[in-house]
């Protein structure tokens, strides 16, 4: 297969989706000429503006995988490859979002379709494991699916099987309750992984059809128990993790469906992806820690005692703004 020309990135302003975009651009093996047709519900928000004026190439698309004829009716030119990234939904929504599109890639002839699944427990178990959890079981059913449906065509299929997503940790109640289901686990570790990093691999998949068709990679960043990620996150922000009540964990694992089925698994099995294959082939892949310090939404203790000082001895509010008579009621009351 020759390296593609026309890349059509489904969810493009998503996480992945515009992290894949930067990587192909990057990337000196993207023909000059190439075309990248960034799929998106709205090409209007300033998320899909943004991504349009990252390169000329990038070229907005509009549209949804579920309705793929409208997709290649609207293309600018034949697709040669299509990164495909589904939604979580209710039962049968991922699929809905990729059989129909692989179906229409077949009958389109492109030539290669990459598909962004999940490891299922290494290399060899993730071929026939499909998991308790409710969204990495609908991605097993889809590889089987792609499988099947690509003998004697001219797609060729290659699947990307990243872990759970650094994302998941955050300071609201989700990613609180992430931490204390991660807690529970105990000893054993967890895998993750960088959403900004899954795009360097898919980009490395587009652009070397030929090396990767047929073929499955799991992905991986860092692997932890709970202790070990408290441990990095206040050696690295300079204050404690964010946790609910381990009680909390509990229900949630029990309550939340999907992603309490996914940590019940982790108790017992979980993830196994090689992470050292995997940082062989990107030096960058990043550790908790470094996810912690480039991508996070999390602020040092430093920076934050900074900024009030500096709010402090400039009369402005948190919010970086001069006192107006809100803000300087709100400065009374707080004795500033």
């Amino acid at each position: 297969m020759a390296i593609p020309k026309t890349i059509l990135i489904c969810g493009a302003t998503g996480t992945q989706g515009s992290s894949t975009v930067k990587a192909l651009l990057a990337s000196p093996r993207l023909p000059s000429d190439a075309k990248i047709l960034a799929l998106t519900r709205s090409p209007s928000s300033p998320k899909a503006q943004a991504l349009a004026a990252l390169d000329p190439r990038v070229q907005l698309l509009a549209g949804e995988p579920t309705v793929p004829e409208a997709i290649f009716a609207a293309a600018p030119a034949h697709i040669d490859a299509v990164y495909n990234v589904t939604v979580h939904g209710p039962p049968g929504y991922e699929e809905s979002q990729t059989q129909p599109l692989f179906d229409a890639c077949v009958a389109h002839n492109v030539s290669h379709f990459v598909f962004a699944s999940a490891d299922r427990g290494g290399e060899v178990l993730s071929e026939t494991n499909p998991s308790p959890a409710p969204h990495i079981a609908a991605k097993f059913r889809i590889e089987k699916y792609i499988k099947a449906n690509a003998q004697g065509t001219n797609t060729a299929w290659t699947f990307l099987r990243p872990v759970t997503f650094f994302e998941n940790m955050s300071n609201d109640f989700n990613g609180k309750s992430f931490a204390a289901m991660w807690h529970n686990v105990g000893k054993k570790p967890v895998q993750m992984v960088a959403t900004s990093d899954i795009g360097f691999f898919v980009a490395t998949v587009i652009l070397a059809p030929d090396e990767w068709a047929g073929k499955a990679l799991g992905i991986a960043g860092d692997e932890l128990n709970y202790d070990q990620g408290r441990k990095i996150f206040k050696e690295t922000m300079g204050f404690e993790m964010p946790h609910a009540l381990n009680i909390m964990g509990t229900l949630a694992k029990k309550f939340m469906g999907d992603i309490g089925a996914m940590f019940q698994w982790f108790e017992k099995e979980g993830f196994n992806v090689d992470i050292e294959k995997a940082r062989r082939i990107n030096p960058n892949l990043q550790t908790f820690a470094q996810w912690l310090v480039n991508d996070s939404q999390f602020e040092k203790v430093e920076k934050v005692e900074k900024l009030e000082k500096t709010n402090s001895a400039t009369k402005q509010c948190t919010c970086g703004h001069s006192w107006c008579s809100k803000c300087k009621h709100q400065a009374e009351a707080v004795g500033a």
